[in-house]
């Protein structure tokens, strides 16, 4: 089994409670104005289906998909997202060339994948599915920033769970490897795996991105559209228009 079909499974919304709606709407409030009228948009790893309901409520048409049945479960929960929920593999999009206006790909769900060319097919299925004119919103952690950092190991107690984690980088530098293991003091329960993330720089990125038709336009280091520094923003955001 994969390392993120054990993290996006019941586990997830325990390790990471802080993205929640309040945070979706931040995000929307700061690049809604990018979105606008450009539907119908696709939250691809839309997870619970947070930002779908804050482009809801701007007007947006959306579309999620997501390959955890756990996390789309909790989606479908939510008031007008059932039936829009798909769950995919984001290598390969069940939807047709050229239905989309933009595409959202938020919180780092890119580059998961351990093979560089599975993570540039779902570049490339991104491109297929926008139409000319379209565009990727891409939110990605910054590679610079995340390699330099000093990489702790920590525990910490949520809602009765313990849990640990480690930080490495391997493959010199090229994956940043975050060892998760959460025990539920109550019954004993232990959730253990790997997260693997494969650290792509701003000009590694700008040149796949480009490979399948996607320009990028603007770059952002954070959810506030603040200016990209590639030594000192946690995020890089990237706005990209499919040619």
């Amino acid at each position: 089994m994969e390392w993120y079909e054990i993290a996006f499974d019941r586990i997830y919304p325990v390790l990471y409670r802080h993205r929640d709606d309040d945070e979706a709407e931040m995000v929307l409030d700061a690049f809604g104005d990018l979105i606008a009228g450009r539907d119908p948009v696709l939250d691809l790893a839309c997870g619970n289906g947070r930002y779908m309901v804050s482009a809801d409520k701007r007007d947006l048409r959306t579309w999620g998909v997501d390959l955890s049945e756990f996390l789309l479960g909790e989606a479908a929960n939510r008031n007008g997202l059932s039936g829009r929920l798909v769950c995919a593999d984001m290598r390969r999009l069940p939807f047709g060339g050229g239905v989309f206006g933009a595409v959202l790909n938020m919180f780092t769900s890119f580059g998961y994948f351990a093979a560089d060319m599975d993570n540039l097919l779902v570049l490339r299925e991104v491109s297929r599915v926008l139409r000319t004119g379209g565009m990727l919103l891409l939110d990605y952690v910054n590679a610079q920033r995340a390699r330099s950092k000093v990489l702790e190991d920590t525990m910490r107690e949520i809602n009765g769970w313990v849990v640990r984690e480690s930080r490495s980088l391997q493959s010199n530098g090229r994956y940043l490897v975050k060892g998760v293991e959460a025990q539920n003091g109550a019954t004993g329960e232990t959730v253990a795996y790997d997260e693997r993330v494969r650290l792509y720089t701003q000009l590694e990125l700008t040149t796949m991105l480009e490979s399948v038709s996607l320009g990028v336009s603007g770059v952002f280091g954070d959810y506030d559209r603040s200016d990209y520094d590639q030594e000192f923003s946690e995020r890089i955001i990237m706005i990209c228009e499919k040619r």
